[in-house]
């Protein structure tokens, strides 16, 4: 009779657990219900840092062997130099700023002994004036300062630095001191620009 009796509830167990397992099956999903109404605005955050301003814009070429010649063989005070600018256009021209930078020393030796244009003649004995135009660079010097190539080591080469306007330069620390930077200088230019020689 216990047996019986121990025989019932287990069938009866049993039974439930198929039942409620033939009733889990899923039916297909239903649609999608109407998008709610959109809840209120969150709280405004922090302000975040201002962010550097960048040097995106900045436009320059690597240094570049640069060739003299006389335009007037007769007139042996005046030598010509064209450089392709490809990227200088009137936007920069009338708005920007456009600077020439001249190594009198060599890129490979360290010896560098790099000059803003124009040159007055009173540091190296010689005057150079650059000229600008759209996509081109014209030097005009008082003596023939080529680019020229010594055991393998660039001497006299030259590069540009082109500034559209409106492009923002971060003021650098100079002794502890924050001053704008003086595109005059070729080695503020350098560390702001990043630039390798």
């Amino acid at each position: 009779m216990k047996h019986k009796i121990l025989a019932i509830p287990s069938i009866l167990l049993l039974t439930i657990a198929l039942f409620l397992a033939s009733c889990a099956k899923k039916g297909d999903t239903g649609p999608a219900g109407p998008a709610g109404p959109q809840g209120p605005a969150g709280p405004t955050g922090n302000t975040g840092a201002t962010g550097v301003a960048g040097t995106a814009n900045v436009i320059y070429s690597p240094w570049m062997d640069v060739r003299f010649t006389l335009p007037n063989p007769q007139d042996s005070s005046t030598w010509q130099a064209q450089i392709n600018a490809p990227k200088l256009v009137d936007s920069i021209l009338n708005k920007g700023d456009i600077k020439v930078y001249f190594n009198f020393g060599s890129d490979s030796t360290n010896s560098d002994l790099v000059l803003a244009l124009p040159l007055d003649g009173n540091l190296i004995g010689v005057i150079a004036e650059p000229y600008f135009q759209p996509q081109q660079i014209t030097i005009l010097s008082s003596a023939d300062i080529s680019s020229f190539t010594d055991n393998g080591n660039h001497y006299f080469q030259f590069r540009y630095i082109l500034i559209p306007g409106g492009t923002t330069t971060l003021p650098i620390s100079v002794n502890g001191n924050k001053k704008a930077i003086n595109w005059n200088d070729y080695n503020q230019v350098k560390a702001y620009l990043g630039l390798k020689d």
